[in-house]
């Protein structure tokens, strides 16, 4: 599947900017600065996490600014949206609880798309659609949060419809997995 928007590398991003950050997803540019660390003056590039008050700094090497990526494209969303309305059939066999959430939540701090889809595939095939513990309940909005506002900005929609389009979709895809196990 080629949802793998290449990273920011052709040019260095400039306040003002929205881009996508592999784990808080879409971010403004606030700022570039030069800050010494460790006797070594190094590039970074501050931004602030929309949605949120949140801000962060990475360090851009040369053109480079890591983990940052563009916007979704359309065709990248809808790739995106084929895959988690792929039916969830339930596992034959769970792992300890506790397993499965720092399986998952490894899993989801990797960045990749594909990785955040097979968090929420996971958790609600695990579930059957309903996360019971509080855990699995956050880390399904840790990885529905930032998609959601990146598709939002992305479509010019509110937050609230593209959190909408991924949770209806992702409860098609258990249904239609309990129905080809049954």
């Amino acid at each position: 599947m080629s949802v793998a928007t290449p990273p920011v590398d052709t040019v260095a991003p400039k306040p003002g900017d929205v881009l996508t950050h592999p784990v808080h997803g879409p971010v403004r540019i606030i700022s570039t600065c030069t800050r010494s660390v460790r006797g070594t003056d190094r590039e970074y590039v501050d931004m602030e996490v929309i949605g949120d008050e949140m801000r962060i700094s990475v360090p851009s090497d040369g053109r480079d600014v890591i983990g940052l990526r563009a916007l979704l494209e359309e065709k990248e969303i809808t790739e995106l949206i084929v895959q988690l309305s792929q039916p969830i059939e339930p596992p034959e066999k769970k792992a300890s609880w506790a397993h499965r959430i720092k399986s998952l939540t490894m899993q989801l701090q990797s960045g990749r798309l594909t990785d955040r889809i097979d968090v929420i595939r996971g958790i609600l095939g695990d579930s059957g659609g309903a996360p019971s513990s509080l855990a699995e309940r956050n880390l399904l909005k840790q990885a529905i949060a930032p998609l959601a506002a990146e598709i939002a900005i992305a479509r010019e929609i509110p937050r609230d419809e593209a959190d909408q389009l991924l949770q209806e979709t992702a409860a098609n895809a258990v249904a239609a997995g309990a129905d080809t196990a049954a």
